[in-house]
């Protein structure tokens, strides 16, 4: 049931209810209500609350995978347990369920003039049992060559507080035409609880699961992109900042003796600190017809890398797979055909 209604010419109310049933899982019944308000012909703001949910997805519930992972450069063969498996409920992981969420918005967009308008959009987040990929198990009663298992499961109830921002101004030339804008996202993820049940908290989803959760929502991207155009031809430049962030590294596992017995020391080594890092990205277009584009450019042109570390990271390499990737530059062209 979906409904809009615009009880003035400033103010829009809508409502939906949607109710569904899985066979996997059961049903979810979730709504939504949302307003607009115009506070004067170029400023409207706005407001939405929503309940949402995800199911699982088919490779959680029935995906089985043996592997080899490295494990702080020793190679371990794994065992990722489908949730269907009998062994699961074994080891204590229940039967997945959805993941349900609460949603809150307020923004605010506003036109100075034709040529400047910007937007602001903040929100909440909160997600039950989220879908978590679990720390390590031991194998040994398998008996089999596997020395670790692995879940899914609802392991997790997080919040997330943040911002998007966009910034958009244009100038009109005489044959030509300059954008700029300047977006961004500014965010905060905690973690509420974490449902271990009876199962030892650091095996389930210890704290370096949560390092890589909480790495997932980076405290904040902001791009900045300027595009100039002359008739056939255009330039588009663009600067990325990337965020530091915090992951912990295989250390965490080492005895404490290697560091003098104390927890802390232990802690303190597995920290893999990322710095905040620019990217600079910038291609040239050319149009041959109203149908074909030359393209030619270069991501990263700089040639950046994240913060090198030890190698004791999770791939055993000089960094994680982080947010702003550790390619270094990459040029290309390409034929861009349009129908």
């Amino acid at each position: 049931f979906d409904s809009e209604i615009d009880f003035t010419k400033k103010w829009l109310l809508a409502t939906a209810l949607r109710y569904e049933n899985y066979s996997d899982f059961g049903s979810t019944l979730n709504t939504k209500i949302a307003t607009r308000y115009k506070v004067t012909p170029k400023t409207n703001l706005r407001f939405s609350f929503s309940t949402g949910f995800r199911a699982p997805s088919l490779a959680q519930i029935y995906y089985n995978l043996k592997f080899t992972n490295f494990i702080d450069n020793e190679a371990v063969e794994s065992f990722l347990i489908a949730n269907n498996n009998p062994l699961t409920e074994k080891f204590g992981i229940e039967q997945l369920r959805e993941e349900k969420a609460i949603n809150y918005s307020l923004g605010i967009n506003h036109a100075f003039n034709k040529n400047f308008k910007f937007s602001l959009d903040s929100y909440y987040i909160f997600i039950r049992d989220r879908i978590i990929l679990s720390g390590n198990f031991d194998a040994s009663e398998l008996n089999s060559n596997v020395k670790n298992v692995q879940f899914f499961a609802n392991g997790v109830n997080t919040s997330t507080v943040g911002l998007d921002f966009r910034f958009d101004w244009v100038k009109y030339f005489n044959n030509s035409r300059l954008n700029i804008g300047f977006v961004g996202n500014l965010n905060k993820m905690e973690i509420n609880e974490i449902n271990h049940k009876n199962l030892d908290k650091e095996t389930f989803f210890g704290a370096r699961e949560q390092y890589f959760l909480l790495a997932s929502a980076p405290k904040h991207k902001l791009i900045l992109n300027a595009v100039y155009s002359v008739k056939n031809f255009s330039i588009s430049s663009t600067l990325t900042r990337f965020s530091s962030l915090e992951l912990i590294d295989w250390q965490i596992f080492k005895p404490l003796s290697q560091f003098n017995n104390s927890s802390q020391q232990r802690f303190d080594a597995s920290i893999d600190y990322y710095k905040a890092k620019y990217t600079f990205d910038t291609h040239f277009t050319y149009d041959l017809t109203n149908h074909l584009s030359l393209q030619a450019g270069v991501n990263n042109l700089f040639n950046t890398y994240p913060t090198e570390q030890a190698r004791n990271t999770d791939s055993g390499g000089l960094w994680d797979a982080i947010q702003m990737g550790a390619n270094g530059a990459f040029y290309y062209s390409k034929l861009l055909l349009k129908f």
